[in-house]
């Protein structure tokens, strides 16, 4: 019974953490970042609609800002959810159209349950050539780690 006590614990502490943060890889330095390190950067929204929401307002970090803010260069971004999925992000797109990691759906922190705690999300609905099949592939949700490609 200790046993399965302690396991149960344990994975309840794996997912508070992933709750909360995610792994921003840069070359072969890992960096922790926090919802709370997130908030010190300027708030960007986006109310747009995406392949697993309806119509949401959604509020986060453009990727240029969390570039900047940790001193990072690169030409892709690939983004990993919680369940091993991935996707390569251009930086020049995630910069044109001020792509957002998001935190916030509907003035509400995103739960896990919900696809959170962080997505990409796109300004779809503002720019109709975003509304294909290749940018619902990149609205990586469930974000646990973000690694830098040079």
């Amino acid at each position: 019974m200790k046993l399965l006590t302690a396991v149960l614990l344990a994975l309840i502490s794996v997912k508070a953490a992933y709750a909360d943060s995610f792994v921003l890889v840069n070359d072969s330095k890992e960096i922790n970042v926090s919802t709370e390190d997130l908030l010190k950067l300027p708030v960007t929204s986006i109310t747009t609609s995406t392949n697993f929401t309806p119509k949401a307002t959604f509020e986060g970090v453009t990727f240029k800002e969390l570039l900047s803010k940790y001193s990072i260069t690169a030409s892709s971004l690939r983004v990993y959810a919680l369940d091993d999925y991935s996707y390569t992000l251009p930086v020049g797109e995630l910069e044109k159209y001020h792509v957002i990691l998001a935190y916030r759906k509907n003035d509400k922190v995103i739960p896990v349950s919900d696809l959170g705690p962080f997505a990409v999300i796109y300004p779809r609905d503002q720019n109709p050539e975003l509304n294909k099949l290749e940018v619902n592939a990149k609205t990586v949700w469930q974000i646990n780690r973000i690694e830098a490609i040079k």
